[in-house]
């Protein structure tokens, strides 16, 4: 037993058996090692040490520094219990200001005067601007929610009604420190736990961790494997440490909970491998953390799109020290629950791993796709901005092993996908969740890139983005964006380069695929300026490329602008880019717009078609760019909530008539985004053409111009698509099907020479469609009428077919984002790859006039040259009625304005479906009801039938998104083969189109019953019932010798079947 005094020591050994006591009495201790094998007790579990203990871990000779350590071997017991303060960390109850000697706490705590505490920074850049102070306490008040230090506050430390700074306690009766023998070596002592069993508590750690010591951390449990539930970290201290904090390594299921970290270099609370799961780290605080391998702690470098790549050395251990976070977390599945973060380049690093490293890179395991375990109730602030795109929330970032050596680890903060999946069966993508969790001058706040990724339950305030939650799809719901504290006004007016006023945004959706689902959020106080260069605005778009483009960017609803100035709520500059040209949401229920009713938001300009202004212009550059403009009665550029200097149109949506995108894509002539480069961008020179809505020309032509850069969305239904090719008629070209909703279609039209003959085929998927060719009709009516899309028509000018996608009839290809909880009913719909059809046009005189050249390249080889205008090409619309929503579902459509009026309903805001719910009429706007009956529009009253009648949700006739069961109409001949699905009955071939989707209700499908079960005859000499002799009916034949069947099916077997979820047949013998 060690009792009271001093003593210096160069190693003390705890040989296994044995039991080293340190008693309840005042003493300071200095060695270089203790090492134990067998108990270490410092107090227990039941027994915490009240006197003032110290250890100082202090170098000698023949011993090497990363033995200044106390380490607890493997089969160990160590027990380190000081006296319990509560609670280690709080918040400020009101601002504490500069020359101020006192602070008010949220909690009564009880601490002692002598202690030191810390108050971290409420500025934004913590390491340009060091505004951290450490006091000590003087006094503390008799209810303990006040505290007196001994010197005055320099700075400010806010505390308002919207975020709170911290107030942390770093003193501990039981003090470990680093001599200051080895500071100028970045060197102190280490704590390391190689067992299973260690329970430190209430210890502080001061000048320990040693930086080029791999392994050397103040806290650090190494290696232990599956550790019980009574070992643990909590209520410890880590105050100016040279390399972490609190590490977990090889560790799975400890407690790391109410430990405050404080001035550390390197990531604090670090998760080492990527191997360790399921451990519990709740209440922690981690503050003033300091990124490593910079020349420039403060400098931004690199951004989320390119960045530095950092290679490990002798003096960059970790590379991912360069982007050090408070809480660094390379296997998410761990509960991460009510801790705090303040400074790092990101106070929470989700980090995407795709192999573990280190001692565990041997483990069978894809960090990546790890989801957490829990991740809720967490805060940080003050990060987010040592690159472009950083966030106090970071979900990225990219560490491996250089395959040159397969030993330098490199690391990029690039943008990285992550993949979550259920853990215990990685075939199931599963959802990674952030819940509950707070914000405050955090950069882009959370950002994330990965798949699946959902926020429910955020609150973000002085950000220079509210949330940056992309990935597909995304979900960002309960969420409260506040762009201006009074603590920002005080910050952007005082505290020059720190928080900008300008260039500052609540919302930006990403382009291309990515979908996301955005869900009762509330914006708060948006400010617009004159002055700055970008102005802040509560929506921004993503317009800068023609390289990506959107498809449906996002749906929303139950959006809230709070003290927003009305100029202020979307930004979109008009740019000559597809990603402008194709910019789109959903306002599912017309709160962001104001309009109440579900509403499709799209670029539009009265006065710039963002073509050229010269002789190469298909459409003259002050015509309007109005592509998204549906029926003008129900679109509006100036809706209730959204300035016309916006660049948008509001029209009403309906899910017939809805975003869709196709690739058209010429061999050799148009580019993909891997063959094309950001000099496409807001340039002209790659123009390609446009595309037209059907039957309109001139001023009141409705087009958008297409570029070789792949791809144009737009919507469906009969407003149809005329492609114009500038250079001619394609020779080769092909209709990718990259998102055209289940249900709906796209009619599409090309401009070709007379005489030009015709291939039109669609390609194959596997099993679910064989591949096709298209068949000629004889009228554009009958291409309307196919419901399956089976044929083309030419009608000397033009080339028409409908554009459908088989292969999302009845599976999705990738499925449709749903919302969930407060985002349920919200749809984004999925989209896919290598779907074509391919039209190879014969053109019998093949016109080189005018020359088919670009940018003087020659492309006579893919174009037929032709002449004439785009208007000279458009043709009519489509009066003719057709089945344009072949697959209907439940939706609310709102009546339009007209309608309502002519119904006896004047104000707009009465003639939404909530207001008209309200008001009693549901039964007249269902199915028979005089609302329907009052739709003047033919093919309008068609479709809004087939949802059940006006507002069919709102009035509770059916549940968002339901689809009911039916024979689906689109089975494409190559299926049918010309046949009906009662046809097929007799024949057995229920069971090959039953599991495709087709003939659900025929087949039995949709009552229950079950598929129908039939004799077919086996051959011409032998029957079913010889089989049955023979006690062969439980045999499997060859699918080959069964025409009809699918797989190895058998005949004769008169008997029942049931069906599993998504209607497969499923045989049971009698």
């Amino acid at each position: 037993m060690l009792y009271a005094g001093s003593a210096r020591f160069r190693r003390i050994i705890v040989p296994e058996g044995s039991q080293l006591v340190i008693d309840d009495a005042p003493l300071n201790l200095t060695l270089t090692s203790l090492i134990v094998y067998g108990n270490l007790s410092m107090g227990s579990a039941t027994c915490r040490l009240r006197s003032a203990i110290s250890i100082t871990f202090a170098p000698a000779a023949g011993v090497p520094t990363n033995q200044m350590a106390l380490r607890g071997m493997n089969g160990s017991t160590v027990d380190i219990h000081g006296e319990l303060f509560i609670p280690t960390w709080t918040r400020l109850a009101q601002t504490a200001r500069p020359n101020s000697t006192w602070v008010t706490l949220q909690q009564p705590v009880n601490w002692r005067p002598g202690q030191l505490v810390a108050l971290p920074t409420s500025l934004w850049k913590d390491e340009c601007r060091n505004q951290n102070e450490v006091k000590q306490i003087a006094n503390v008040s008799a209810d303990g929610r006040s505290l007196n230090f001994t010197t005055p506050l320099q700075f400010l430390h806010y505390g308002g009604a919207e975020y709170q700074t911290e107030v942390v306690l770093l003193s501990r009766s039981i003090l470990l420190q680093g001599s200051p023998e080895t500071a100028a070596n970045l060197t102190g002592g280490h704590l390391r736990i190689e067992s299973k069993t260690g329970r430190i508590r209430g210890v502080l750690g001061y000048r320990m961790g040693q930086q080029f010591q791999m392994g050397s951390y103040p806290f650090h449990f190494h290696m232990a494997g599956e550790v019980p539930p009574d070992s643990y970290m909590t209520d410890n201290a880590v105050y100016a440490s040279y390399w972490r904090a609190f590490t977990i390594h090889g560790t799975h299921a400890l407690t790391v909970a109410n430990n405050t970290a404080f001035h550390v270099a390197g990531s604090a609370f670090y998760i080492e491998d990527g191997a360790e799961e399921r451990n519990r780290i709740t209440g922690n605080f981690a503050g003033y953390v300091h990124p490593l391998g910079r020349a420039d702690t403060c400098a931004a470098n690199g951004s989320v799109f390119g960045a530095p790549v950092i290679r490990s050395s002798a003096t960059l251990l970790q590379p991912a020290d360069w982007a050090a976070a408070g809480f660094y977390l390379s296997n998410a599945y761990n509960t991460i629950e009510n801790n705090a973060a303040s400074g790092g380049t990101s106070g929470f690093m989700f980090l995407n791993l795709p192999l573990p490293i280190g001692l565990n890179r041997n483990v069978s395991l894809e960090p990546y796709k790890r989801p957490p375990l829990s991740f809720a109730g967490n805060t940080a602030h003050s990060s987010g901005y040592h690159w472009d795109n950083a966030a106090a929330i970071y979900c990225g970032g990219d560490l491996r092993y250089d395959p040159a050596d397969n030993a330098t680890l490199t690391y990029k903060i690039d943008r990285s996908t992550f993949d979550p999946r259920d853990p215990n069966n990685a075939s199931i993508p599963v959802k990674f969740i952030l819940r509950n969790t707070k914000v405050w001058l955090g950069g882009f706040s959370v950002a994330s890139y990965g798949d699946r990724f959902m926020v429910d339950g955020f609150e973000s305030h002085d950000g220079t983005m509210g949330a940056a939650v992309r990935g597909d799809p995304s979900e960002l719901y309960n969420a409260d964006l506040n762009m201006n504290s009074a603590n920002a006004a005080w910050l952007t007016a005082n505290m020059p380069n720190d928080l900008q006023q300008g260039y500052r945004f609540a919302l930006q959706w990403y382009d291309t695929w990515m979908r996301h689902l955005t869900a009762n959020v509330t914006i708060h106080n948006v400010l617009y300026s004159t002055t700055e260069w970008l102005t802040q605005a509560a929506l921004v778009s993503m317009t800068h490329s023609d390289q990506f483009k959107p498809y449906h960017v996002a749906s929303l609803r139950g959006i809230s602008l709070v003290n927003v100035t009305k100029a202020a709520v979307l930004s979109n500059a008009v740019t000559r880019t597809g990603s402008w040209r194709f910019y789109n949401f959903l306002d599912a229920d017309g709160s962001f717009t104001g309009t109440q009713r579900p509403t499709l938001v799209a670029s539009y300009s009265s006065a710039n078609s963002t073509g050229p202004c010269d002789a190469s212009a298909v459409v003259p550059c002050t015509s309007p760019f109005a592509w998204w403009m549906t029926d003008p009665n129900a679109c509006t550029t100036t809706p209730p909530n959204v300035p016309a200097t916006s660049n948008i149109i509001a029209c009403d949506w309906y899910p017939w008539r809805t975003q869709a995108r196709l690739r058209l894509q010429i061999p050799t002539y148009t580019l993909s985004p891997d063959q094309s480069s950001s000099s496409i961008n807001n340039v002209n020179a790659y123009d390609a053409g446009v595309v037209a809505q059907f039957g309109l020309t001139g001023a009141s032509r409705r087009a958008t111009i297409m570029t070789r850069s792949e791809g144009v969305t737009g919507l469906t239904g009969r407003g149809g698509w005329y492609v114009h090719w500038a250079l001619g008629a394609p020779k080769t070209l092909q209709v990718h099907v990259e998102t055209v909703p289940r249900g709906t279609s796209i009619l599409y039209a090309s401009r070709y020479p007379p005489g030009t003959a015709f291939n039109v085929t669609r390609g194959g998927s596997s099993w679910l469609l064989p591949e096709a060719q298209l068949l000629p009709a004889s009228s554009l009516d009958q291409v309307l009428g196919s419901d399956a899309g089976e044929y083309f028509y030419f009608d000397g000018a033009l080339l028409f077919f409908k554009v459908l996608d088989h292969w999302e009839m009845p599976y999705q290809g990738r499925e449709a984002a749903r919302g969930e909880g407060a985002g349920a009913g919200l749809m984004v719909p999925g989209s896919r790859w290598n779907r074509y059809y391919q039209v190879d046009a014969a053109m019998p005189s093949c016109s080189t006039s005018p020359y088919p050249s670009q940018n003087g390249q020659d492309f006579s080889g893919q174009f037929c040259a032709m002449n004439g205008t785009v208007d000279d090409y458009i043709p009519p619309a489509v009066t003719a009625p057709y089945n344009e929503w072949a697959i209907p579902y439940c939706a609310d459509v709102a009546p339009a304005p007209s309608l309502c009026s002519a119904m006896g309903v004047a104000a707009a805001a009465g003639c939404t479906c909530a207001a008209l719910q309200q008001q009693g009429r549901c039964p007249a706007l269902g199915l028979g009801g005089a609302w329907l009956a009052a739709t003047g529009d033919a093919n309008l009253a068609a479709n809004v039938a087939k949802t059940q009648g006006y507002c069919s949700v709102s009035c509770g006739r059916c549940a968002e998104g339901e689809e009911r069961c039916s024979d689906v109409p689109t089975m494409p001949l190559s299926l049918s083969k010309n046949m009906t699905c009662a046809q097929m009955v007799p024949l057995s071939r229920c069971f090959q189109v039953a599991p495709r989707g087709y003939c659900q209700d025929t087949c039995g499908i949709c009552s229950g019953a079950g598929l129908p079960c039939i004799d077919l005859a086996w051959s011409d000499t032998y029957t079913c019932t010889d089989l049955k002799s023979w006690g062969l009916c439980n045999e499997a034949w060859p699918a080959a010798t069964q025409p009809g069947a699918i797989g190895a099916l058998s005949r004769c077997r008169r008997h029942h079947h049931h069906h599993n979820n998504n209607g497969a047949a499923q045989r049971r013998c009698p």
